[in-house]
Order: structure tokens, then C-alpha cells, then sequence
């Protein structure tokens, strides 16, 4: 892509050169901070992580962290550049779309100047994504930042004409929404080659392979007619169930350092029916020898019974040292079938629905592990166990290999946009005579994790 003619050094710690027509200025001379008082009827505003700022309940309802009283709330006009004090450095800056009030957490910055504030919004994103604002402040809070309004403002920016600025934020929302277009064509192939797996394993585990086969009803309303050969059983029937009943988790004292003693695993080591050793704790080998009955061995089944990602599981196969499992998981073990047909069960709508149905608690949603031994199966003879089996393990690399190929495609779609974004706001790249077409523009909600939207306490 085309370049600009000539170029200039810059004052600018972060970046070596920009267009030698293009000025720099600190950021105080370019913007004021401003604290408005709510009006009336004004309605709460975010700002997300992904640079989106609008008004709460166009994104989510719950989920955030409340203010007991909204206490230092500022209005917000919409058009006005908004940063995120603490969480300016994972991106959460933008222009609002919308007329509001907003946390005292955020920096609400209105030109002194005739600039484009989408430019800016893009340009101090570019600052975060390459970890400039992260090494203005280190070490205030984990993952976080204090970029407030005097560190912003003593900060030298470049200024292109305004008819420029312009340019480029026409080009850029034209070309990400281009990309975010093909990203969410990929998001839903995924979605439904998901769902087309989810569906395959339903119907396979509960009416096999043979679409001939004389059928007969299970006597269970909600299963419907099965092979007449098959049988209905309770999971208790087929295997056993470990767990910590009763127990509230560890004490001081049994949480030791890394590799000094046993892995406890919990949910988060359970992710796409795998086990992975992030985040993991250990615990004394003392208080491992008190549950033998939860020593994990490879073979075993482990199922979260507690907490948001109840019903997950995975095949333990990969196991390199003493471990067992926190009270959120229970143990499946001693099967009388193949254990691989049952973690496929556990994946159906057969058990999904039963999991849910179990399911209580509100904040903590939980399942008693009685109701998990009572859960129903449908067992067919040995033979055919073994012919689903090697199906859906070749049907389910198939799709899996599929599915990566797509995330892959969304990951190198995803590199290349912060790419075009970085070159084109930092001058690199010429696009003053780009024709742009018009077109739909399309974004990409991108979640907000951690504390991407918290109305701190200001009391």
C-alpha cells in the first residue's frame, strides 16, 4: 500500500516518524476534560473494552460491578471522546454513540481543537494495543492501568489536518467492517458446525447408527422411542461417583507451592472436554491421602457439578503426577462400558437436559450429586458401543479440524485489522485517495471480561 512522500522524526516516545506535513501537539492542547452533572433522565453509559461506548442495556443488563450510589456520576454527551481510567490499557476507549451519565472512572474529553475524535479513539486504542499506556503505570492493580486525564494530556500526539483525520476514519471504519463482516461469517460456521456436533452425538448415542433398527419406547417420556435392544439405566448402575461431600474447600495450610505437592484441578482446567494445566493449585500431600476415593487416574471422567460451568467434562488422558479434584468436580470411575461412549452421552441432549433439570442455586448454581447418580442413559449391546464410538471419534475430528481452521481464519482476520489500524493511524500508509463505497458498517461486540465495565465505589 502506498506510503506518504516524506516524513519527519517525532517527540513522540512510541513513535520514531510521522508524514512531515503532519503537526504534534500535547494532549492538553488538543483536549479539556469536562464533569457535567447528570441530567434527569439520563441513562447509564459503559465503556467496553472494545472501544464501544454506549448505553448499558444496548449491550447487557447484568453482569457489571454497581455503584451502591452513584456517586461522582458525570453526563456524557453523545460524540464525546470517553476513556476508561484503569482499563484504558485493554482498549476500553471510544466516542459515545449516546447521551447519558457515566462513572467517575472515566475521563469524558471534549476538542480544543477542530479534530476528528473518532481519529483519537482509534489512534489511543493503537496506544494501548502496543502497551504504551501499560508502561505509563505499572504495578497499580493487576492488569490494569491509571491513565488519568493529567497522564493523557502530558502526552505528545500527532496531529494530521483535519480533513485527513477524517479521511482515515472513513477508511478504516469501511475496512473493519469489512473484516468484522468476514469474522462473523466465520464466528457463525463455527456456531453451526458446533451445533451440527452437538446434534450428531444426540441423535447417535440415542438411536444408534442403523436408521432401520426396530424401535421400542423407553418408558421415559422424555426419551422417547430407542432401540429395541437397548437398555435404560441410571448412571449409578454403571459406574461410581467421587466427590467431596460436605467438604468447603481448603484450609490455610493445604495450599503448598507449585510441583511441592499434589494437583488439584478445577473448572477452569477442563476447557473443549480436555484438561489443561493453567491456573493450577496444589495442595499438601497430607490432605491428598485423606480422599483417596478423588485420586484422579487417566481413564477416569471428571464432571463440574458446581458453579457457571456446570455440566462440562472431559476424559482424563493426560495425567503426569499425584492429583485429585476440588469439591466443584466429581469423579466418574470403575465403568461397566466403554468410558468413551459415555463422555460422548454426556455431550447429548439426553444428559443436557437432565443437567439442567438438576440444576439449582441462583449465584452459585449446583447439582446434588444424588440426582447426577440418578441420571438416565441409554446403553446399547457392546458391539454397537464400539461402532459409535470409532464414528463419532472420526465424525468429531472432522468437524474439530474444521472448526480450528475457521478460528485460525478469525485469528489471522483479527491480526491483520490491528495491523491496517496501527499503519493507518500512525501515517505509514497513505489512504487520502481512497474511494470509499458506501456499505453497512458492522462491529464486533467483543465481550467484557474482568473489569472492563466496573463502576467503582467512589463513597
Amino acid at each position: 500500500m502506498k506510503q506518504y512522500e516524506e516524513y519527519k522524526t517525532t517527540n513522540i516516545s512510541w513513535l520514531d516518524k510521522i508524514p512531515k506535513h503532519w503537526n504534534e501537539l500535547r494532549g492538553k492542547l488538543i483536549y479539556k476534560k469536562v464533569d457535567r452533572n447528570p441530567e434527569e433522565n439520563d441513562e447509564v453509559i459503559t465503556c467496553f473494552r472494545d472501544g464501544q461506548v454506549t448505553l448499558r442495556k444496548n449491550r447487557r443488563l447484568s453482569g457489571y460491578t454497581e455503584s451502591i450510589k452513584e456517586i461522582g456520576y458525570q453526563h456524557i454527551n453523545k460524540g464525546d471522546l470517553v476513556i476508561h481510567i484503569m482499563d484504558a490499557f485493554a482498549g476500553a476507549i471510544g466516542v459515545s454513540d449516546s447521551n447519558g451519565k457515566g462513572s467517575p472512572v472515566y475521563n469524558v474529553c471534549v476538542s480544543r481543537i477542530c479534530v476528528n475524535n473518532y481519529f483519537y479513539a482509534y489512534l489511543l486504542r493503537e496506544m494501548a494495543r502496543n502497551g504504551y499506556i501499560s508502561s505509563l503505570y505499572r504495578g497499580i492493580r493487576e492488569r490494569s492501568s491509571d491513565f488519568r486525564f493529567n497522564v493523557f494530556a502530558n502526552q505528545i500526539y500527532p496531529v494530521p489536518p483535519r480533513e485527513e483525520q477524517d479521511k482515515i476514519v472513513a477508511y478504516l471504519d469501511y475496512q473493519t467492517s469489512n473484516i468484522n463482516k468476514l469474522i462473523l461469517s466465520k464466528r457463525k460456521q463455527i456456531e453451526l458446525l458446533e451445533e451440527y456436533k452437538k446434534t450428531k452425538i444426540s441423535e447417535v448415542v440415542t438411536k444408534g447408527l442403523n436408521p432401520n433398527a426396530e424401535m421400542k419406547e423407553s418408558g421415559i417420556d422424555w426419551i422417547g422411542q430407542i432401540p429395541k435392544h437397548w437398555e435404560v439405566k441410571r448412571l449409578k448402575e454403571i459406574l461410581l461417583i467421587n466427590g467431596r461431600i460436605g467438604f468447603r474447600g481448603y484450609g490455610k495450610n493445604d495450599i503448598v507451592d507449585n510441583n511441592t505437592g499434589a494437583l488439584s484441578l478445577s473448572p477452569i482446567n477442563i476447557l473443549n472436554g480436555k484438561l489443561i494445566y493453567d491456573k493450577c493449585t496444589y495442595i499438601s500431600y497430607e490432605k491428598y491421602y485423606e480422599s483417596p476415593e478423588i485420586m484422579v487416574k487417566n481413564g477416569d471422567i471428571i464432571f463440574v457439578k458446581t458453579g457457571s460451568s456446570y455440566g462440562k467434562s472431559c476424559i482424563v488422558n493426560n495425567i503426569f503426577q499425584e492429583t485429585t479434584i476440588n469439591p466443584q468436580l466429581i469423579l466418574f470411575n470403575n465403568f461397566k462400558i466403554d468410558e468413551k461412549y459415555l463422555y460422548y452421552t454426556l455431550q447429548s441432549n439426553l444428559l443436557k437436559d437432565q443437567i439442567d433439570n438438576a440444576v439449582i442455586g441462583g449465584t452459585i448454581p449446583t447439582i446434588n450429586q444424588n440426582k447426577i447418580a440418578n441420571f438416565n442413559i441409554i446403553i446399547p449391546q457392546k458391539n454397537e458401543i464400539n461402532i459409535i464410538v470409532e464414528y463419532l471419534d472420526d465424525l468429531i475430528f472432522k468437524l474439530d479440524n474444521l472448526i480450528s481452521k475457521h478460528k485460525l481464519y478469525i485469528e489471522k482476520l483479527e491480526e491483520y485489522k490491528k495491523i491496517l489500524i496501527s499503519d493507518v493511524v500512525t501515517g505509514k500508509i497513505d489512504v487520502r485517495d481512497s474511494d470509499i463505497p458506501e456499505y453497512e458498517k458492522i462491529e464486533i461486540n467483543e465481550g467484557t471480561e474482568e473489569k472492563s465495565d466496573d463502576e467503582v465505589k467512589m463513597e
